[in-house]
């Protein structure tokens, strides 16, 4: 089980994973699971691997990312707890810097890559941006302290300056459909998610992509123990900002300090940057995550369902999800010739 730092990289290519002359049933595969909960996805993947596609499980690595230290000591533990240690790398890295380039993220290589990230994108931070009411051009939001009264805990507002951040100019240079019609309502958009995906596709040209979240969020349930004022601006595309005791509230500057704040994703606008990013080498599509599961899991579905309503949480529950996928063309191709599931999702 290799353990890899935040200073250090990604999992490195070898000179045999960038040979063109290897074939599709020999060559690696590389699974690599950006935020990678309490590591059951993976150990559950590996399993099927190792039971059912042996010869696969054999030429894979698979590699987990991960900002907190205490999943990322869980997961070590789940994954080799289900014996699949040696076959599994751990990083700590937050995925912030590796959108901004502060820190490393996957070498450079041609091996077939499938990237998986569930419940990742609520989580990566956003931007807000709006439009100058007098020239109309886009600016960005940024949080300004204001001077406290007496004892009082720190205040912060909310302003709009002309776009400088480097990672949201890359985002309104390559996806101008995020700040399309951005008026005199501003919107929230997903600047780290999106350099995520740029910094994939740039390293792993072959890479293949899975990502399952959110598509719509209700609106927050105020109680009585709930912060109404706001200070900042309402967007498209608000969050949901929860305590640590579970309480919504409805201004990420006015809430407490520690919440779990949680985005939706607008899956067509992502799958159309994921499109331009794999640069017609992937097969690009989203659909709800109901059916997802019916198309490539439909035994396992009618496994959970009840004799009596045929209810099924796998399709009742979670209505507001949505998957995007990338399929690379070239391991499609190889799959066919080849017989194996190569990066295949259907499995």
């Amino acid at each position: 089980m290799a353990v890899v730092s935040a200073a250090g990289g990604g999992a490195a290519g070898t000179d045999s994973d960038k040979s063109s002359a290897t074939s599709s049933s020999e060559e690696e595969v590389h699974i690599v699971e950006l935020g990678g909960g309490r590591g059951t996805n993976a150990a559950l993947i590996l399993s099927h691997l190792h039971d059912v596609h042996p010869t696969v499980y054999d030429r894979l690595s698979y590699t987990i990312f991960d900002a907190s230290p205490t999943l990322h000591e869980l997961q070590q533990q789940v994954v080799s707890e289900s014996g699949h240690g040696d076959k599994c790398s751990f990083v700590l890295k937050d995925m912030t810097d590796v959108a901004e380039g502060r820190a490393p993220f996957l070498s450079q290589s041609d091996v077939p890559t499938v990237a998986i990230a569930l419940e990742l994108l609520d989580n990566l931070a956003h931007d807000k941006v709006s439009r100058c009411r007098r020239t109309r051009a886009l600016q960005q939001a940024e949080v300004v302290e204001l001077a406290g009264e007496g004892n009082s805990e720190q205040v912060y507002n909310e302003t709009f300056e002309p776009i400088s951040d480097p990672l949201l100019e890359q985002l309104v240079e390559n996806a101008p459909a995020y700040v399309s019609g951005t008026g005199r309502r501003p919107k929230w958009v997903p600047t780290v998610a999106c350099g995520v995906i740029r910094r994939l596709f740039d390293a792993r040209p072959r890479a293949s992509l899975l990502m399952a979240d959110f598509d719509w969020l209700p609106q927050p349930e105020f109680v009585s123990e709930s912060i109404t004022t706001r200070r900042s601006t309402p967007a498209e595309g608000e969050p949901i900002i929860t305590s640590m005791e579970d309480v919504d509230h409805a201004c990420y500057l006015t809430s407490p300090r520690l919440c779990d704040i949680l985005y939706p994703t607008d899956f067509p606008k992502l799958a159309d940057y994921v499109r331009s990013r794999a640069e017609g080498k992937a097969s690009v599509k989203t659909m709800k995550q109901s059916d997802f599961l019916l198309e490539y899991g439909s035994e396992q579905v009618d496994k959970t369902r009840s004799w009596i309503s045929g209810f099924t949480p796998l399709l009742d529950d979670f209505s507001n999800y949505s998957v995007v996928t990338a399929v690379n063309e070239r391991g499609k191709a190889d799959e066919a010739r080849s017989g194996t599931i190569g990066i295949k999702m259907k499995q």
